[in-house]
């Protein structure tokens, strides 16, 4: 009995000082309690080696306190506001580190809505598209947006606000995606009142980005260009710090579908810029309001958006969500829906790609009307109030901590 008291407590203060398999705190029980329409039981990520090298580099991440973990979450309109992948961020963020706020966009300039923690503002009027108009003539870059103006006072002042979740929000390394001109200098002025930076593509340069980095963190900053008649345009900043731990960079883009995605060259020309560890793509909505589902489209539109991001991201990890239950024309639940999340289902099982069932864990079809009825979805019944999209976070943030635990877990027997 000493004996066994003994190796336990050695083995408890092994795992505390080196750290080696710290598991990360879930409980889906309390979520369960809380939310009894919810199928917890069903809330864990399918095929979850194909996460494996992912895991790992948060493994190493959290024993080493050093370098960083990259996640890109690319959607529609359930991802833009920020409110369920924020909660994964929050959560991912507190236990393996904050290396920074990631990719935004000034959204307000395109007439859009924002997450909550980021201001936006310009004394132009620019304009702007997005992925889902490839109609216009306007490229949207890797933020899935774009602004474009020839305007010779173009400028964009843009912040990170406080936050109850996220306190306050600092950075001090900013990678700015805009034009390509060898024309066009921007002025970058941080809110700390430094000097101004000059941002100016040189001769054969052929980065996809312009990068500042300050000696001091700040919030916010104002960029202005310097006067020209040539065409300026902006794609988003990524907002860094140095510290080590995990970048969560968001791309949501309101009506967005695959097909659209695959038709934006400049989005995927940029995107390799983040170093993606992990690919989070909620997508499937969208393609749910036709009036019928084509199945062999579909796969091929899916088929061809994996196909570029293996491409471009050949050591990256891949999970696929599925759509939550919503209404079609307000009447009642979206059959379409139900038959895209089969064949998504079956296409990642088939492939063995890493898939999290937010449909099936919300209790699929027919399951708007519960979600609609505690208040959890908005008047449209597709898109979801910001306490409906902060428990799908809880729930996806749930999900990625177990599938970890699990790894490190058989990682640390197998040693």
């Amino acid at each position: 009995m000493i004996r066994r008291f003994f190796y336990t407590v050695s083995f408890v203060c092994l795992l505390l000082f080196t750290g080696m398999a710290q598991p990360i705190p879930v409980n889906d029980n309390a979520l369960a309690k809380r939310y009894p329409f919810v199928s917890a039981v069903f809330n864990r990520i399918f095929n979850n080696t194909g996460l494996d090298s992912f895991y790992q580099k948060l493994y190493n991440l959290k024993k080493d306190s050093a370098g960083t973990v990259s996640i890109v979450h690319i959607g529609d309109s359930h991802i833009q506001a920020d409110f369920l992948s924020g909660v994964v961020r929050n959560g991912l963020q507190e236990f393996f580190g904050n290396a920074g706020r990631g990719l935004v966009f000034p959204y307000q300039l395109a007439l859009s809505n924002a997450p909550d923690d980021i201001s936006s503002s310009s004394s132009i009027r620019w304009q702007f598209n997005r992925v889902a108009h490839p109609e216009i003539q306007i490229n949207a870059g890797i933020s899935g947006y774009a602004l474009t103006t020839t305007s010779a006072a173009a400028n964009i002042r843009l912040s990170l606000r406080t936050s109850i979740g996220e306190g306050l929000q600092s950075f001090n390394r900013l990678k700015f995606f805009l034009d390509t001109s060898y024309n066009t200098s921007w002025v970058f002025q941080p809110d700390n009142l430094d000097l101004p930076y000059t941002l100016k593509r040189q001769e054969n340069d052929s980065s996809i980005y312009r990068e500042v980095e300050l000696k001091q963190p700040i919030t916010g900053f104002t960029l202005s260009c310097l006067p020209t008649d040539d065409a300026k345009a902006f794609y988003g900043v990524s907002l860094e710090n140095s510290r080590p731990g995990v970048l969560y960079h968001t791309i949501g883009v309101n009506g967005a579908r695959y097909d659209q995605y695959n038709i934006a060259p400049l989005f995927w020309k940029q995107l390799p810029a983040l170093k993606a560890d992990l690919y989070i793509i909620s997508l499937g909505t969208n393609e749910a309001q036709r009036a019928s589902f084509f199945e062999a489209m579909f796969v091929k539109d899916l088929s061809g958006f994996l196909e570029k991001l293996k491409e471009i991201s050949p050591g990256a990890s891949i999970l696929i969500t599925t759509a939550p239950d919503s209404y079609k024309l307000r009447r009642s639940s979206n059959k379409v829906l139900r038959q895209l999340n089969q064949t998504l289902t079956d296409y990642c099982n088939k492939n063995y790609i890493p898939l999290w069932d937010l449909y099936r864990i919300t209790n699929g079809y027919g399951s708007a009307y519960s979600w609609s009825k505690r208040g959890l979805m908005s008047r449209d019944r597709i898109h979801f109030t910001a306490e409906g999209y902060r428990l799908q976070g809880s729930l996806l943030f749930n999900a990625l901590a177990k599938g970890y635990n699990s790894y490190i877990s058989l990682s640390e027997t197998g040693r």
